[in-house]
């Protein structure tokens, strides 16, 4: 027969054993959630940290500033006039630059590859990521040019008795023409127009006059299989009591159409259905856009106007009151830009504002970069790289 003393000191350390084990499970999981709570304050803390000052990381000289035109592009930007091109990488780095003369050059830009057009002329000069650019040239005078991704460009062009948007490959001279929209009476005039990154569809507003009133005209091509009809129209639609001015794509699938009171969203470009909208009974000073966003800066009064951001299926996202001084505003992934010529401000989507001061010297331009809490300041006679601190 076996102790029964022996029995119970098992028991005992059975139960000791027990409890240190149960002990180092709580302190575990204890260290695990604090780390846990450490890392998703601290990376709150990062989303939303704010700064209140700025180094010149660098500064770039240029001539002729004044005459210059900038456009982001890419992870930087790009400086055109009339004589020529400049790619402009996130350091401040000259990457790649044309020559061309044009009297009114107008740049659009859509990954790596920039589209110059000389409005009221004939040519265009294509780059895709290097300054080895192809020269095209059209029939008749440039109206309006876009680009997309992998360098087709959509031109609207002004013929003598009515315009035409033509879908043109620069790249093969051999069959440069994709595909040719003349534009109609019953139409109207064309007012904007743009290409999807991926090339595939074309949006366009017109301003039509026949009824006696002014009324807009939108129309929807497409050149995949879906839209392989005579003029590959896949939808319209007659805004009777609205102008609109500007259209743009969000992405591939979905448009914006900008109204003189709001904006109209628009999806699936192979058969286009209305799929939000929003107007204001504030007047809209600017709008900007990306591929998820859309945003207005409306007038409250002199002294604040009210930024307000949608996403791409028509929901307020964001509503904050902002300076009303700022007169240029843009978007880039989760920052809002804002900047009038002395004074600069930066918010990020989720109404924080992460930047803004007021500036030592003038400023034409302020871009975002890719490097993270980095900018470009551009100047008259400099282009500066700075850095948040």
């Amino acid at each position: 027969m076996k102790s029964l003393v022996g029995r119970s000191f098992d028991i005992t350390v059975l139960s000791e054993q027990k409890k240190k084990k149960t002990r180092f499970v709580i302190l575990t999981v204890a260290c695990i959630l604090v780390c846990a709570a450490i890392f998703y304050l601290g990376f709150r803390w990062f989303l939303n940290r704010q700064y209140d000052s700025y180094q010149v990381e660098r500064s770039v000289y240029v001539k002729n500033g004044n005459s210059m035109s900038y456009e982001t592009y890419h992870d930087g930007i790009i400086r055109y006039g009339r004589d020529g091109v400049t790619a402009i990488d996130r350091k401040g780095n000259s990457i790649w630059g044309g020559s061309y003369e044009m009297a009114n050059p107008r740049a659009d830009t859509c990954g790596s590859s920039v589209v110059i057009a000389d409005i009221g002329g004939d040519s265009l000069y294509v780059y895709r990521g290097e300054g080895t650019g192809t020269v095209f040239t059209v029939d008749y005078p440039i109206v309006q040019a876009c680009i997309s991704n992998q360098g087709v460009i959509a031109v609207l062009l002004e013929e003598s008795s009515s315009n035409t948007i033509a879908l043109y490959n620069p790249f093969n001279k051999a069959e440069a023409l994709l595909a040719e929209i003349p534009t109609n009476v019953e139409d109207g005039y064309p007012v904007s127009v743009d290409l999807s990154p991926d090339g595939s569809s074309v949006v366009a507003s017109y301003l039509n006059v026949t009824t006696g009133a002014a009324q807009s005209h939108v129309a929807f091509y497409n050149f995949s299989e879906v839209g392989k009809n005579a003029n590959c129209l896949v939808g319209a639609h007659n805004y009777k009591e609205t102008l609109i001015s500007e259209v743009q794509f969000m992405g591939n699938s979905d448009v914006c159409l900008f109204g003189e009171k709001g904006f109209y969203l628009w999806s699936n470009m192979k058969r286009p259905e209305a799929s939000a909208k929003q107007e204001f009974e504030e007047t809209i000073q600017s709008a900007f856009i990306d591929e998820g966003h859309v945003g207005f800066l409306l007038k409250k009064d002199d002294a604040k106007n009210i930024l307000r951001l949608y996403d791409k299926s028509g929901n307020n996202t964001l509503t904050t009151e902002v300076d009303a001084s700022f007169t240029h505003i843009q978007i880039r992934e989760d920052e809002i830009l804002l900047n009038s010529t002395e004074r600069c401000a930066i918010y990020r989507t989720n109404g924080v504002k992460k930047f803004s001061q007021d500036l030592k010297s003038t400023i034409s331009y302020f871009f975002p970069s890719e490097r993270k809490n980095y900018y470009f300041f551009v100047q008259d006679s400099k282009i500066k790289v700075i850095k948040l601190k």
